[in-house]
Parts: structure tokens; sequence; C-alpha cells
């Protein structure tokens, strides 16, 4: 019974750790897309650097959009993340989500506009998938 336990453990953890997604790679797992535009927008710089997301994709819907460590200023790249500006497209169809205007934050506008590009980036890749 132990021995059954512990290797339905090892295949639980094995699952998780399939969940990854390595560098500026799109990958399905389960149903759920996950792009990071890490390497698909590396030449997309904020006001300090890149601003790398990762998109979560599940049947064509975005269901979560997560800001990746970056070099911004916290209190400028916090103004974007409390604005609202990764929950914008949460919920939308990828078709809908990657035309959809989004507005740059007032006081944090090159992080913002860095953002809203690593976004439609990689709403556009998760469309060919």
């Amino acid at each position: 019974m132990i021995l059954a336990a512990v290797a339905a453990l090892l295949v639980t953890i094995g699952f998780l750790c399939k969940a990854n997604v390595s560098r500026g790679e799109s990958m399905a797992q389960a149903d759920t897309l996950v792009v990071n535009t890490t390497e698909l927008c590396k030449d997309v710089i904020g006001y300090d650097g890149p601003t790398p997301l990762k998109i979560y994709v599940v049947k064509g819907v975005v269901v979560k959009v997560e800001a990746l460590p970056n070099t911004e200023t916290p209190r400028f790249f916090d103004q974007v993340v409390e604005s609202g500006l990764l929950k914008a497209v949460v919920g939308k169809k990828v078709s809908e989500a990657a035309t959809m205007p989004l507005d740059a934050v007032t006081g944090a506008t090159y992080s913002s506009q860095a953002v809203i590009e690593n976004l439609r980036a990689g709403l556009k890749e998760a469309a060919k998938r």
C-alpha cells in the first residue's frame, strides 16, 4: 500500500514538472498552452529592460497572464500590475484579446507599453497554436 502511494506521488510530481516551460517556448500541457515571451520579445524594452510575460490559454481562452522577473523600477511596474493591464485580457478568446484596445498606464508609460507589446506578441503566438 505504501509502495502504491509513493508511485502515485511520483506520477503526480512528474506531471507537474512537465508543466514547466523553457524560455521563449510555447507548450500545450493537458489543455493549457503557455506562451513565454522572454525570447519572443527579448528586444522589447520598457524603461529599464525587457518585461517578459507568461500567458496561459485553455481551449482558446486566456486564463492568466503573469509578469516574469524584470529590471523595471518596482514602484512603476507595480502601477502597471495594479492597473489591471495584465488581467484585461483574462477571460477573453485569444483572437478577441489580441485586438482589444489596451491603454498605457500614466506614470509608467514605458513599462506599460512594453507589457502591451509582450501581450500582443504572446497572443499572436498563441493564435498560431
